[in-house]
């Protein structure tokens, strides 16, 4: 069973906008970066406070890293006026990506997916909301997701000279380019299935097999929901977003696109190998059966001669000749080579 559909029954049968975070991390930070075309500052702040009197005229990025502490999440949502749903939909983590549009402000949800050590796929609750002059971004988990777009404010001055939408822009693309890697990953790796199971074909193989399929589904799910939601983005509905970074938007819709499209050729490909790997197994069942089939052949008449001679009726011809044993090993040798020639000449040895 997966994280996500183990974590829902902590909200079943609760009234919407119930504030119950469904994650398993724990501890937060908040990290508060300010930025204009020629300065920048990142630092830790400990309450939402310093965050809303932050007087910086610039662009003013506040990431909120871990999600365990509910209180912090709530006030920060009541001081910005985040509506009851989408605060609901920040603290629960198997809720798939998503876009809304709200009057003030636009709410998204993804997904950051990474490899744990165990070797399974897991995913980053990733919640961002971008305001005129000001975006929030909510991670799951303290990990790096965002460290290219720290290291490009802090190296250039071209992201830090747009505005808001255009960080809005390259914190989803960040995530977007993550799937990439990960599909590159699992590329390699089916590649090498692939040969082992042309090799030598095993349970071990199958298992491979199948916990690729489940992973391009995995992937799968989350690209779907995906696709509607950068398809919505490069629609350019929101006052919020320029122009300009519309374009952007519909860059990373089309590698959603190429991305599903990989998804499922892999996923055939996964087929494929199941189907090779059942057709493996059956020929070397094939095999196994014709070789007894084979010995079975030779042994028949012969089972049928000591049959015969193994009853136990009084008067035998051959039971008082002196030869008689013999004459029966003779027999059975020559039947055998008889029926070895016969199955060669079928082609069938």
């Amino acid at each position: 069973m997966t994280r996500e559909v183990r974590n829902i029954s902590k909200t079943a049968n609760l009234p919407p906008g119930s504030l119950i975070y469904t994650g398993e991390a724990d501890g937060q930070k908040l990290i508060l970066t300010t930025y204009d075309s020629m300065e920048l500052s990142r630092r830790k702040i400990t309450t939402i406070r310093e965050f809303l009197e932050d007087e910086n005229k610039g662009i003013r990025w506040l990431d909120v890293i871990g999600l365990s502490n509910v209180e912090v999440i709530k006030e920060l949502s009541n001081e910005l006026s985040i509506h009851p749903l989408a605060q609901e939909d920040i603290l629960n983590t198997s809720q798939s990506p998503k876009i809304e549009d709200f009057e003030n402000y636009l709410f998204l949800i993804t997904k950051n997916i990474f490899k744990r050590e165990e070797g399974f796929f897991d995913s980053e609750h990733i919640c961002i909301l971008l305001y005129s002059n000001c975006v929030i971004t909510f991670q799951e988990y303290d990990t790096d997701s965002f460290y290219h777009i720290h290291k490009r404010l802090e190296e250039g001055k071209l992201l830090r000279a747009n505005g808001a939408d255009d960080l809005f822009y390259s914190l989803l693309d960040s995530v977007v380019d993550n799937y990439f890697l990960l599909l590159e990953g699992l590329g390699s790796e089916i590649d090498r299935v692939e040969d082992e199971l042309l090799e030598n074909p095993n349970k071990e193989i199958l298992n491979k097999i199948y916990r690729l399929k489940r992973e391009l589904i995995y992937l799968r799910n989350i690209l779907w929901p995906m696709r509607n939601l950068t398809n919505t983005l490069s629609r350019g509905e929101s006052k919020l977003i320029d122009d300009q970074t519309i374009r952007y938007f519909k860059d990373i819709y089309d590698h959603i696109i190429q991305m599903i499209d990989i998804v499922e050729t892999y996923r055939e490909i996964c087929s494929g190998m199941l189907d090779t790997y059942l057709s493996s197994i059956g020929s070397k069942t094939n095999e196994v059966m014709k070789i007894l089939t084979i010995f079975s052949a030779i042994f028949i008449p012969l089972t049928f001669l000591a049959g015969v001679y193994g009853m136990n009726f009084k008067f035998f011809p051959e039971l008082n000749w002196q030869f008689g044993y013999f004459g029966f090993w003779i027999l059975s040798i020559v039947i055998t080579l008889g029926m070895i020639k016969f199955l060669k000449g079928k082609g069938w040895l």
